[in-house]
């Protein structure tokens, strides 16, 4: 039985995630395709637009077979954490035999040899990095110009291929048998615009925001669109700048010290979201008064996220693996994947009932569902609300 894993956001679901998903099916003559999605909030720092029951089911009626969700503290975080709590989900459910992710390059082979090189670096590499070191770059930079000389026109600062290059390390990483699997990615990541290939989710999640719906209709499978369209009229669209008051509130009375404690939160960044947040009046001009080259907007806002989720360092220090997937939903006739994930031992939490409550990763998660529903003007309680999507 051959199963194909994917990582994924689906922010929302839109017509480059349904070919996606067809294309990794097809390359890899799959019987099934399990995606590990995350939750409540994405990698970007924000809350996902619709709830994660509504975007697994759009992904199980567009192509998906099971979708679990990857608990917020490794949604939330940069792509070396993101793609490790991935790939060692799918890795530990012990019957996934590929791995398939989309990238700008078509060059799995360079791709591949690089991250062999970065998990294991040469002499050559540390010399290079020490070279630009000297010469008053910062570290991340140091290391990029020294892998775009060793391959040139890789495209080494695309996300996508910083993403795959990540998922290949956490492979290498853990020692997986699991193949990986390149889907060459039609249309640009971050693009705002509609030209060429697929719409991205950020020029989707943009005409949603004008309420542009023609455009929106043309850029989801239809039955995305019909439910995105329903969660709408229901009132369970997730408005960030709801939080934005909160999180402003928070760093005006958190004292820098306490949010060294967060993830991440290094080379003075408190310092610099606290001087922000005394004249910022919103999540928007906070990041935009804060973002330097030195911390990226990425970077700072998914720092916001780790404050209002009460993410803690120690609660997520490197290294630490995923406890446990949430089902979130599946298929009829994908009920012998789900045997067989059962069969592997690996902790697959069905009701958050049933979970232990003094675990700190499902705390966050549900602290997470409560957050997002903050934003979305709904009562609390969804993470123990909702119940496993089917689709016949």
């Amino acid at each position: 039985m051959r199963t194909v894993g994917v990582i994924a956001e689906y922010d929302p679901f839109h017509l480059g995630h349904a070919y996606h998903l067809q294309q990794a099916r097809q390359r890899t003559q799959a019987d099934w395709v399990l995606c590990v999605m995350s939750g409540c909030f994405t990698q970007r720092g924000q809350g996902a637009l619709l709830s994660p029951a509504q975007r697994a089911r759009m992904a199980l009626e567009s192509g998906a077979d099971v979708v679990l969700e990857l608990p917020v503290p490794w949604a939330v975080r940069e792509a070396e954490h993101f793609a490790l709590g991935g790939i060692s989900i799918l890795h530990r459910l012990g019957c996934i035999t590929h791995v398939a992710f989309g990238a700008e390059t078509d060059d799995l082979p360079a791709l591949s040899r690089c991250a062999a090189l970065l998990e294991q670096p040469s002499p050559s590499l540390g010399a290079a990095v020490r070279e630009r070191l000297a010469q008053g770059v910062s570290h991340p930079a140091a290391l990029g110009g020294a892998l775009e000389a060793l391959f040139p026109g890789l495209g080494l600062s695309k996300p996508n291929n910083v993403l795959g290059l990540c998922y290949l390390r956490a492979l290498l990483r853990l020692h997986s048998s699991m193949q990986p699997v390149l889907v060459p990615r039609a249309g640009d990541y971050h693009a705002t615009d509609w030209s060429g290939g697929f719409p991205s989710a950020t020029a989707v999640r943009g005409a949603i925001s004008r309420g542009d719906w023609l455009r929106v209709s043309q850029a989801l499978p239809q039955r995305s669109y019909a439910l995105l369209r329903a969660a709408v009229q229901r009132g369970e669209l997730f408005h960030p700048q709801v939080l934005d008051t909160l999180l402003l509130y928070l760093l005006r009375t958190t004292g820098p010290e306490a949010l060294r404690q967060l993830p991440g939160c290094t080379e003075g960044m408190e310092n610099r979201l606290i001087s922000a947040a005394r004249t910022a009046t919103s999540r928007r001009e906070l990041l935009a008064a804060a973002k330097t080259r030195r911390y990226p907007y990425a970077r700072l806002s998914r720092l916001c996220a780790h404050l209002l989720l009460g993410l803690r360092a120690q609660e997520v220090r490197p290294g630490l693996l995923p406890p446990y997937a949430r089902l979130l939903g599946f298929r009829g006739e994908a009920r012998p994947l789900l045997r067989s994930i059962k069969a592997s031992g690996f902790p697959l939490l069905e009701k958050a009932a049933d979970a232990p409550r003094d675990n700190v990763i499902f705390q966050s998660d549900m602290r997470a569902y409560d957050l997002w529903c903050l934003g979305a003007g709904l009562r609390p309680g969804l993470g123990y609300r909702q119940g496993v999507v089917l689709v016949d």
